[in-house]
């Protein structure tokens, strides 16, 4: 599924590209509620996930209040210097959207028992490898207390 380009993108369809995690979707099911289902059987890739949408959400956090005013090419060119560019960072949400539409497709059908273990991982893993190469930052957790 080739994506659109974020560059032409006005203030809504930004708008609702930077909430990809939050958005309402099939059945109101969101990313982050289909996760929790996902999680059920695949807890380490479902946080896997997870950080993948936190570290796009972080990255993009300084864009929010422009995008929210003004269009993608305006956002883009105005922070021109930005390293990571609002586009190479709306392209990742892109990549986390269709996750998120594969997600709460299969999460709203109750029927459904196979998770989309393939497409999930080949999307989280794009994302990854965009995110690592753009060189936006991975977390870091704190060490757990022993006890």
């Amino acid at each position: 599924m080739a994506a659109d380009d974020p560059r032409t993108f006005g203030t809504a369809a930004a708008a609702r590209l930077v909430d990809f995690a939050e958005c309402a979707r099939v059945g109101d099911w969101t990313l982050r509620s289909a996760l929790v289902r996902y999680a059920q059987r695949f807890p380490d890739a479902a946080s896997a996930v997870l950080e993948l949408v936190r570290r796009t959400d972080g990255a993009l956090q300084p864009f929010r209040r422009a995008l929210e005013r003004q269009p993608v090419a305006e956002v883009d060119e105005a922070n021109r210097d930005a390293a990571p560019t609002v586009v190479e960072l709306l392209a990742v949400a892109q990549v986390l959207d269709e996750l998120a539409v594969v997600l709460t497709h299969w999460a709203n059908n109750p029927r459904e028992v196979d998770p989309p273990v393939t497409e999930v991982d080949g999307l989280a893993a794009s994302a990854f490898a965009t995110l690592t190469e753009l060189g936006v930052a991975r977390e870091t957790r704190p060490p757990r207390r022993a006890g």
